[in-house]
């Protein structure tokens, strides 16, 4: 190979590098955590209404639309009441998978997800439900009361 066309592929190389390191920083991570409002399964998306950072007493909910993907991993979480089923210890946390279909208005979740094209991608979601919770997976849960 010349030095030439060995010049050219490091620049190559070197600028698919930048390109791929600028895509990665510009798909930052986020989370967010509050109630689903809506669950829209025909759009692939959940609102979730979350307390942005305090600003007072004035301070107001937000809304968040996130889009969900084949990749998006639910999982409802809880506390564990036996230690063989959480790994060795009473009261550690034990996630077990949930399909979108299981996601409810009123259900409290934490949506970690990335910013793609003005929008919010769902990478996972982290649903917890209070104890002795009157609505298991798959059953109906009463709607939010609309604001």
């Amino acid at each position: 190979m010349s030095r030439k066309a060995f010049s050219w592929v490091l620049v190559a190389l070197v600028m698919t590098g930048f390109m791929v390191a600028t895509t990665a920083v510009g798909q930052e991570q986020r989370k967010h955590s509050g109630v689903i409002v809506n669950v829209a399964p025909s759009a692939h998306t959940i609102t979730v209404e979350e307390m942005g950072p305090w600003a007072g007493p004035n301070t107001i909910p937000q809304r968040l639309t996130v889009r969900l993907t084949s990749q998006t991993k639910i999982e409802l979480t809880s506390r564990s009441e036996n230690a063989q089923t959480a790994g060795g210890w009473p009261g550690d946390f034990k996630e077990s998978p949930l399909e979108t279909t299981d996601l409810h208005p009123g259900d409290f979740a934490t949506v970690t997800a990335t910013g793609s094209g003005g929008e919010l991608v769902a990478e996972s979601i982290a649903v917890v439900r209070p104890a002795g919770d009157p609505f298991p997976p798959g059953e109906a849960r009463p709607r939010a009361a609309a604001r």
